[in-house]
């Protein structure tokens, strides 16, 4: 097993740690959310074997180099998940947040904490954000890390073989060595 770095907000809130077995039912439950299911590819309806095949997958990108992927705690508590799936010298990001945990920052906390490890560790050049139009949520956290909105892509996403257009957006390295990102308001 691939180790998994545990990293942690500078206000001790928010904790990205390796996903466990015993986070399937959270898994599960987060992902019977109306913006869960209207906002991301997850299968729908999503039981018990969906959960399990994500915790497999997330385990598998440590496993192969492909991609980077955290659970989020709260008070000791599976709350989300935030992912970086690795390209050339470039990732992309992925997050999502249980409905009870959101509107409190974390989910900006734990996408900061990725954004740096992904940039000081695996020495990123920049990372892509992407998000279907309409997930307004997803797009106050890219921007309040930093990430610049550069426009809508039409039919760029598929969720359930349905194309749906698509906000993108990026953040290069150089922009968060310089602050970009890191404002302590948000």
């Amino acid at each position: 097993m691939t180790d998994v770095p545990v990293l942690r907000s500078p206000d001790g809130q928010v904790l990205l740690r390796a996903h466990r077995g015993s986070d399937a039912p959270a898994v599960e439950e987060q992902s019977q959310d109306p913006d869960m299911q209207r906002f991301t590819t997850i299968p729908v309806p999503y039981g018990p074997e969906d959960a399990a095949g994500f915790l497999e997958h997330v385990a598998g990108m440590w496993a192969s180099g492909t991609g980077a992927a955290w659970a989020i705690e709260v008070a000791h508590r599976f709350a989300g998940t935030v992912d970086l799936r690795f390209g050339e010298d470039w990732a992309s990001i992925g997050y999502g947040l249980a409905p009870w945990a959101r509107g409190r920052g974390v989910m900006t906390a734990a996408v900061r904490l990725a954004l740096d490890w992904g940039f000081v560790e695996r020495g990123l050049v920049g990372v892509r954000w992407e998000a279907l139009v309409g997930n307004h949520a997803s797009r106050r956290v890219a921007e309040k890390c930093g990430f610049l909105v550069e426009g809508t892509a039409r039919g760029l996403s598929v969720a359930r073989g349905v194309r749906h257009d698509a906000w993108i957006g990026s953040l290069l390295a150089t922009e968060w060595r310089a602050g970009r990102g890191v404002s302590a308001d948000s």
